[in-house]
């Protein structure tokens, strides 16, 4: 307990030094086996601040500092530069720990008598829990060695996966892997679009009368919400039809489009209502402009039946 409650008082201090003065303490938690420190900041702190405090703080560690504590009033405490970790009033007699003269604060808890029984420190992580109030979570001594040791076996694991067989080649590999996935994305995108642009063809071609206007209905297979837009763009450059509706779906993901003619939204057609006349049947919901709304879905199973209603809706208008 007393190695997390003298680190307490090193990551406050380190936290001050890189983030600046405004860095206050908010609250701590301090375990046997961990220690939990809030502390006021204007946003996330970076990975790179991180490690600054993490590195000051372990300096001070192997540096071997001895811990001494006072016993005195709280004037002569303040003169001494002690920081009080909370806001609160103090009794005649206060006791004053200090970390060399890198650390010096108001303490009744217990400490080491020298940083080098603490061992070691690692930062766990770091998140916000409150408007303008961080959190960070740290391990000490075993428990901190215990940490390095469980990240060094996921780390073989993840080289073992990678076929590497030295942990420094994993960024390189990443970088490698990321760029072939990123190559082979490129390529299904450009076979998507292939195919149905393919499709497209005989869906333009499928031109039906709704009531007053003209609509064109289709489902694509193998595509994305992407495909459907750029097939959008088509129908609209081709003035095919007064009303377009297209849907994709695979697994439990369904999509639709509507695009309407400008001349039409003028006499009071509108994208937006057709989708939403019509997204429950994929299950799901949508909206956009006049002249073009999209709608994503759960229900693949109902495109068909989604396509049905929007010539519906159309022949009432």
């Amino acid at each position: 307990m007393k190695k997390n409650h003298t680190a307490t008082h090193l990551l406050d201090q380190s936290l001050r030094n890189v983030l600046g003065g405004h860095t206050q303490q908010a609250g701590s938690l301090v375990e046997p086996n961990y220690l939990r420190f809030d502390f006021n900041h204007f946003g996330q702190v970076t990975q790179a601040d991180l490690e600054k405090v993490e590195n000051m703080v372990n300096r001070q560690i192997f540096n071997e500092i001895n811990v001494d504590t006072v016993v005195t009033d709280p004037k002569t405490g303040k003169k001494m530069g002690a920081i009080a970790l909370f806001s609160e009033k103090y009794d005649s007699k206060v006791r004053v720990v200090s970390v060399g003269d890198f650390s010096v604060e108001f303490c009744g808890g217990t400490h080491v008598k020298n940083t080098r029984e603490i061992g070691l420190f690692k930062i766990v992580s770091e998140s916000g829990v409150g408007a303008g109030i961080r959190r960070i979570e740290a391990v000490t001594s075993k428990d901190a060695f215990k940490l390095l040791n469980d990240r060094n076996k996921e780390l073989n694991q993840i080289a073992g996966g990678l076929k590497v067989n030295q942990l420094k080649d994993v960024p390189t590999r990443v970088v490698q892997l990321q760029d072939e996935i990123k190559a082979l994305q490129q390529k299904q995108q450009t076979l998507e679009a292939k195919l149905a642009g393919q499709q497209a063809q005989n869906v333009f071609n499928d031109k039906k009368q709704a009531g007053k206007n003209t609509i064109i209905t289709g489902i694509i297979k193998d595509a994305g919400m992407d495909q459907l837009r750029q097939l959008a763009d088509t129908w609209r450059s081709k003035q095919l039809s007064d009303v377009l509706v297209l849907g994709t779906g695979s697994g439990q993901k369904a999509n639709l489009i509507v695009a309407v003619t400008d001349d039409k939204v003028k006499s009071g057609l509108k994208a937006g209502d057709l989708i939403k006349a019509i997204a429950s049947n994929i299950k799901g919901g949508g909206g956009g402009r006049p002249n073009m709304a999209q709608a994503g879905g759960k229900d693949p199973s109902g495109l068909d039946q989604a396509m049905k209603a929007a010539v519906d809706w159309l022949t009432n208008k």
